[in-house]
């Protein structure tokens, strides 16, 4: 796992606003964009650099507006990511890239694999999150499902929880972890990791909330992504225990999605992937 913080590049659009991205692996490798999870940032592939690297990949991630050195977009949609994803190929001079999505980032990687489908080759889908209305939310920890619907009802009281509570466990990272389930403990006691992934929800948050507050506007509103769109190979992993994007979101994107496969990994949580990214990897190497 790599313990250093890689150099971030800006990349200013035409509304002035910032955005900001770190690379991971092979230079020279297939590009994949990284959609990372909510909280998240640039930093949250840094601990998977070697095994891209060694896969001759190219991992691009760039903070989400709003979040580390990006610059905050109110009142976007979850299919307005596309255009920023869209901008910073075209800024690398890359025709075609591969997208990976984890947790909340999955939304954000279903919008750029759908409204740019003819450059996206394959997508990832880690622990993703689903349409809330329509995948359900049985098996979600009661303190998410009470979030979510506070977000949906009262936005207001909903951004001044979210502040309370990271504040009270002492931050991002305390807030996610505190409450974790066992088995997603268990994955933190690799003390590099755990140190890795700290980094990155430090810098998601570094200059203030509106990352989350933007992703959860964006959550709860129509995401305008038209699924019906999605063309290219697309694999699913999900764990059967995961508390924070519950297993029925990774079946209804299953049944939903064309040309979906979906692996269910048994008895884990939400950030099994943190210890089996080179199977995520796998699929993205042909």
């Amino acid at each position: 796992m790599s313990s250093s913080t890689p150099t971030p590049t800006t990349l200013t659009r035409p509304d002035g606003r910032r955005m900001t991205w770190c690379e991971y692996g092979d230079t020279g490798g297939r590009p994949i964009i990284y959609c990372h999870g909510m909280p998240g940032s640039r930093l949250e592939h840094a601990y998977a650099d070697a095994l891209a690297r060694g896969r001759c990949q190219r991992i691009i991630v760039p903070d989400r507006p709003g979040y580390g050195g990006s610059t905050p977009w109110s009142g976007r949609s979850v299919a307005d990511y596309a255009d920023d994803a869209a901008a910073l190929l075209d800024h690398l001079d890359l025709e075609t890239c591969d997208v990976i999505g984890f947790s909340g980032g999955g939304p954000h990687a279903l919008a750029c694999a759908t409204r740019m489908s003819e450059r996206v080759g394959r997508l990832a889908l880690v622990s993703s999150w689903a349409p809330f209305e329509l995948a359900g939310t049985d098996g979600m920890a009661e303190a998410f499902q009470q979030l979510w619907e506070l977000a949906a009802s009262d936005f207001a009281a909903f951004s001044d929880t979210l502040t309370d509570a990271i504040e009270a466990s002492g931050g991002a990272y305390g807030m996610l972890l505190g409450g974790a389930i066992p088995v997603d403990q268990a994955i933190f006691e690799d003390e590099a990791l755990a140190a890795a992934y700290r980094r990155n929800l430090e810098e998601a948050v570094s200059h203030g909330l509106d990352g989350m507050l933007g992703d959860a506007r964006a959550m709860i509103a129509d995401w305008q992504v038209d699924l019906d769109r999605l063309s290219c190979p697309t694999r699913i992993w999900h764990g059967t225990l995961d508390p924070n994007a519950p297993i029925v979101m990774g079946r209804w994107l299953q049944s939903t999605l064309k040309h979906a496969e979906l692996t269910e990994w048994p008895d884990a949580g939400h950030f099994a992937s943190f210890q089996r990214w080179g199977e995520v990897l796998d699929f993205l190497e042909y």
